[in-house]
């Protein structure tokens, strides 16, 4: 029988699992559609994700690759990955006793501000390698503390999204070091909790799981999960990883001069490096710092709102167009040169490259004769921009440039963003030939926790990893550089005074 692996991808927008042979072959993949709902114990505007809904997604989906291969007793090991952040408390028995806060929830935006009134957030940044964002998990914590703290008292354990599958599969409760870095609870250097920022959210250390490595096996298929997915009982489950870091194992990146960019809702710059050394400057430029789904190794990360800038546009500017042509239509017109129009993408109040300078989202240039096709094309540009920017700030941290970028996720199937992008940057633009990179990556973590590879660097071997190159072109290139040193590139910091006045302005009157 031919040995088989099963990785499972907790997304914001889809929950899949997919089933690879060792040679990092697709078997089958089934996706369901994820999202958000309103907080059945909150105000109007909460978002949660509901963990019961969370798991029969995952049920289905196994059951249905399950079906589709014949053999349950072929699959040789499960991993799962997912979005980081968003959190569970559990009691003993492993109850859910609240839902996740969804990243989506704005809810915590005052606990923020009480742990950097606690921690500086240059401390915060040196510990952690994150910045103080709502979303995250100490925010989240200390949030439970203020207002449900009989939650608090009966959680026995604190779960992300992937460790709550894992439970649910293996009743082991367990974490890993890579979900543990979206916390901003992790001391990074040494991978393990920090005291310190336990301490500043209120945080009982004994509902913290032991955080291991990714691809640690932690358990095994239970009699009831067997029952509820389809899997045989007693097949071991590997910790996952953080979905970053996972798509660059997937996507075959173990070197320095390949840059992987995860473009989705996000866009996720990323660089794999050897030590963690953060300083004041990367925190300025708005880098991240995880720990690698590798042993002893770190990645560098720039977090940009990306695909979510894109749905703006559709929603508010084809709401003609029906839902399953807007994206098309989109592009068609994008061709169209943007023509002095330019969009500074900072979408995300407090969050992005240029959170610092309180930026706002900005479209520069309108004329009475501008079409809804170059808000596309400065849109897409804006982005790219972006991108180049942060391809030079986490240039200053390895101290090299990258030789070209290998793009995952939905934004590799988009023709014009690639040569967008391409152009912008100078770099030349690979797309893997795998269309689940995530998936890919969470099954070699099962295969190397139950030891059907020896580690990252057999599995890399054995799999057959085909790119396609989209070349920049160079007299455009040039072009571009002078819209981007001249106009966007200033852009942030020539407004700065104005988006802190509006900034503050809102936070006394509220929204108009």
């Amino acid at each position: 029988m031919v040995p088989l692996l099963l990785g499972v991808d907790i997304g914001a927008t889809s929950i899949k699992a997919g089933v690879f042979g060792l040679d990092g072959k697709l078997i089958t993949a089934i996706a369901r559609r994820n999202a958000p709902v309103p907080d059945p114990h909150g105000q109007p505007g909460w978002l949660v994700w509901n963990p019961d809904m969370l798991w029969n997604h995952v049920c289905l989906c196994i059951r249905q690759c399950i079906d589709a291969i014949g053999d349950a007793s072929a699959i040789k090991g499960v991993a799962c990955t997912g979005f980081g952040a968003d959190g569970v408390p559990v009691a003993r028995d492993g109850v859910a006793l609240y839902p996740f806060i969804s990243w989506h929830c704005a809810r915590t935006v005052p606990e923020r501000l009480i742990i950097s009134e606690r921690v500086s957030d240059a401390e915060i940044y040196g510990i952690t390698g994150y910045h103080n964002y709502p979303i995250n998990t100490a925010n989240r914590l200390l949030w439970f503390r203020r207002h449900r703290p009989d939650v608090l008292e009966k959680t026995f354990r604190w779960l992300w999204i992937q460790d709550y599958v894992v439970f649910k599969l293996s009743g082991e409760f367990s974490t890993e070091c890579t979900i543990a870095s979206t916390s901003m609870l992790l001391d990074l250097g040494k991978r393990a909790w920090s005291p310190r920022m336990l301490d500043a959210a209120e945080v009982d250390p004994g509902i913290m799981p032991v955080a291991s490595e990714a691809g640690t096996q932690t358990g095994a298929v239970t009699t009831r999960a067997a029952a509820e997915t389809g899997l045989t009982a007693g097949t071991p489950v590997v910790t996952g990883g953080h979905d970053c870091e996972v798509a660059v194992l997937g996507a075959g990146v173990n070197d320095a001069d390949t840059w992987i960019d995860v473009t989705g809702t996000w866009e996720i710059l990323i660089a794999t490096i050897d030590e963690f050394r953060p300083t004041p400057e990367h925190r300025a430029n708005g880098l991240d710092f995880e720990c690698h789904a590798l042993p002893g190794q770190w990645i560098c990360q720039s977090l940009m709102i990306a695909g979510a800038v894109i749905e703006w546009v559709r929603s508010n500017f084809y709401r003609d167009v029906p839902e399953a042509d807007g994206y098309r239509r989109m592009f068609v017109e994008a061709e169209t040169p943007s023509n002095g129009v330019y969009m500074l993408p900072g979408f995300m109040r407090g969050m992005g490259p240029d959170a610092s300078r309180h930026t706002m989202g900005t479209i520069l240039g309108l004329q009475t004769m501008t079409s809804r096709g170059q808000i596309v094309r400065a849109a897409l540009e804006g982005l790219c921009f972006q991108l180049q920017n942060q391809i030079g700030a986490i240039t200053n941290v390895v101290g090299k440039k990258p030789q070209r970028l290998r793009v995952v996720g939905g934004g590799q199937k988009n023709p014009l963003w690639l040569q967008l992008k391409a152009d912008i940057t100078g770099l030349p633009v690979e797309i893997t030939g795998n269309p689940e990179v995530t998936l890919l990556g969470a099954a070699i973590l099962a295969g190397i926790g139950v030891g059907l590879y020896r580690d990252h660097h057999e599995a890399m071997s054995r799999i057959e990893l085909r790119t396609e190159c989209v070349a920049p072109n160079l007299r455009l290139h040039s072009d571009y550089q002078d819209h981007f040193t001249k106009v966007y590139a200033p852009l942030p910091a020539a407004l700065q005074s104005i988006y802190k006045e509006a900034s503050d302005l809102i936070a006394i009157d509220g929204p108009r």
